[in-house]
C-alpha cells in the first residue's frame, strides 16, 4: 500500500536522501546535516520503518571483484503444471546466483537476475538446471553499466509527486 500524500514530510525525505547516500551514516551524523536533533532522526527512521519505507539496511557489493564478472537477466516462462511452477520458484529461492526474481505481467511469466564467473559457468549453474523447469529462455548479459540506481533522483520525484507536510 502506498503512503498517503502529505504523510512524509521534508525531513522524513531528508533523512531518506542521507541514508540513500550513506546507509551507515549515524543518527548524529544525519541530525546534524539536517539541523534537527538526534532523537528525532532515530524516532523518524523507526517510523520510516514501521510504515515499511525504509525495508531494510543493506550493502551494495561489486560483484566482479569478488570473481563473479557475468551479470545476467534471464527471462522465461513455463507450463501451467503446478509441480514444474513450484520446482521452479523454489529453484530461483535455492540458487545463490540468482540475486533476485519476479514473476511478471507480460511476454515473459519471470524475469530473474543472476550472477556468475563467465558465461560458462552462468550456462552450467543456472541456465541448465532452468531448461526442464521453463518453457524457454531468453537471456541477456550485461556488458556495461549505463545508468546505476539514482535513489536519490528517484525519492525527489517522489517527495514532489506525494508532496510534504
Amino acid at each position: 500500500m502506498a503512503i498517503a500524500r502529505g504523510a512524509l514530510d521534508d525531513l522524513d525525505f531528508g533523512i531518506l536522501e542521507a541514508l540513500a547516500i550513506n546507509g551507515r551514516a549515524k543518527f548524529k551524523e544525519v541530525a546534524k546535516a539536517l539541523g534537527v536533533d538526534e532523537r528525532k532522526v532515530s524516532r523518524r527512521v523507526d517510523r520510516l520503518a514501521k510504515l515499511g519505507v525504509i525495508k531494510r539496511f543493506t550493502v551494495e557489493i561489486d560483484w566482479s571483484k569478488l570473481g563473479l564478472n557475468t551479470m545476467a537477466y534471464i527471462c522465461t516462462r513455463t507450463s501451467a503444471v503446478p509441480n514444474v511452477k513450484d520446482k521452479l520458484v523454489r529453484f530461483f529461492q535455492e540458487e545463490p546466483r540468482v540475486l533476485c526474481a519476479d514473476s511478471t505481467i507480460g511476454a515473459y511469466e519471470y524475469v530473474i537476475q543472476a550472477v556468475a564467473v563467465d558465461p560458462h559457468d552462468l550456462r552450467e549453474s543456472v541456465g541448465s538446471p532452468l531448461e526442464p523447469l521453463t518453457a524457454g529462455l531468453a537471456t541477456s548479459i550485461a556488458s556495461k553499466s549505463i545508468k546505476p540506481a539514482d535513489q536519490i533522483a528517484l525519492l525527489r520525484m517522489a517527495k514532489a509527486k506525494l508532496g510534504s507536510g
